[in-house]
């Protein structure tokens, strides 16, 4: 009777060791590895994109797990879930920092805590405090959209000429500050050869489409000749596209009275506007492949391959324009504002 009980008892217990490595499954040999991730905001069409390229980059490695936040636009909002991250043992962060300066204090104690920070269109004034910054050279940006609106110039007047506004992101943002500084810079060097290149605006609209909307409404009200604005993003562009339309100013692409328009990022918006011949250009990022690696990036970090991971990283840019937006090169680029109309 004990020998039945004691046989009995033994094939119990190896059904339920059998039973629990069933249910562990591939987790069993891996461990899986909690990535917080906080954003400035999703009422950008652009960090919608972003949040969908992370999320994608997650699901492609089983052994991550993600915590998603959005800060909504709020520095003090940012700080308290990141701290709130921490204080949750995340392995890792992958931040999109409001203001440079401000996120630094939280960047710090998170470096403090073992986790490492992973920085994702926009840095922290920190420089080695990120384990990796991932950004789109931002001052280029600018630089080109100068370039462009002097292209565009010359090719109406036979010599850069001509009144333009230039309307900034957010300031205090790294993708702020620093394409400002590009457009700033490339249009005084432009301006020191043509003296009939003017600046005669220059107002921040903070990335934001109705700020855009009314700044432009009331620079169109005082200045009868407008010839070009330049965009900090795409929804400034879109702000001051549809000011302009508002405003009866509105001429096709050709006619001399047309005000060219330059965005940055690539939105949805824009690429209809270009197909449409409303806006001229923007110059395209994308956030999809850009998070995708920050993700890629993580895994290798928490896997142990940090000598793989550059500290700091320009992602590829694509000046699109209704000559090329539907051409080879944007679709090999790939043109996230028309993938995310598709999901």
């Amino acid at each position: 009777m004990k020998r039945r009980f004691r046989a009995s008892a033994a094939g119990v217990a190896a059904a339920a060791i059998a039973a629990a490595l069933m249910l562990a499954g591939p987790a069993a040999a891996k461990d899986q590895h909690v990535v917080g991730y906080n954003v400035s905001t999703l009422a950008n069409p652009f960090f919608q994109g972003m949040t969908k390229g992370v999320e994608e980059g997650i699901a492609r490695h089983p052994d991550l797990k993600l915590i998603n936040t959005s800060a909504n636009g709020d520095a003090a909002t940012q700080t308290n879930q990141v701290l709130d991250l921490i204080n949750q043992h995340v392995s890792a962060l992958i931040l999109n920092p409001i203001s440079a300066d401000a996120i630094v204090p939280i960047v710090k104690k998170a470096n403090k805590a073992g986790i490492p920070v992973f920085t994702l269109d926009r840095g922290a004034a920190c420089g080695k405090c990120q384990a990796n910054f991932l950004e789109t050279n931002n001052e280029a940006l600018g630089k080109e959209g100068a370039d462009f609106i002097a292209k565009q110039l010359k090719a109406r007047y036979g010599e850069i000429k001509g009144n333009v506004i230039d309307l900034e992101g957010l300031l205090g943002t790294t993708a702020g500050d620093e394409r400002e500084k590009g457009f700033s810079e490339e249009f005084k060097s432009i301006q020191a050869k043509n003296p009939g290149l003017k600046l005669v605006a220059r107002q921040a609209a903070d990335f934001d489409a109705g700020k855009a909307f009314n700044i432009m409404t009331q620079l169109l009200a005082g200045h009868s000749q407008i010839d070009a604005v330049f965009n900090g993003n795409d929804d400034n562009a879109v702000g001051a596209m549809r000011a302009i339309k508002q405003a009866n100013r509105f001429k096709p692409i050709g006619d001399k009275a047309h005000i060219i328009i330059i965005g940055i990022d690539g939105t949805e918006q824009a690429l209809t506007a270009i197909r449409k011949g409303d806006m001229d250009a923007t110059i395209s990022q994308n956030p999809l492949t850009m998070a995708a690696q920050s993700v890629d990036y993580v895994e290798k970090y928490l896997s142990g391959d940090k000598k793989a991971i550059p500290q700091h990283q320009f992602w590829p840019h694509l000046l699109l324009t209704k000559d090329n937006i539907d051409g080879p090169e944007a679709k090999k680029y790939g043109l996230w504002g028309d993938e995310m109309a598709k999901k």
